[in-house]
């Protein structure tokens, strides 16, 4: 699968990374959680399912 320039740019400047991940933790109504896509998808699906479950109580 082919990259977008967008995650390139996220790949090879670790400070606009940085940058972008500090934007997204600083949001507010509705926040947004950073999620780890790294284990399988069942992992990450799980993981999403249970954010979401938390985020209505």
């Amino acid at each position: 699968q082919e990259k977008t320039k967008e995650e390139a740019e996220l790949e090879a400047n670790n400070v606009f990374r940085q940058k972008v991940e500090m934007t997204y933790q600083r949001m507010e109504n509705p926040s947004c959680h950073l999620v780890d896509a790294s284990p399988s998808r069942e992992t990450v699906l799980q993981k999403v399912l249970e954010l979401i479950q938390s985020s209505g109580r």
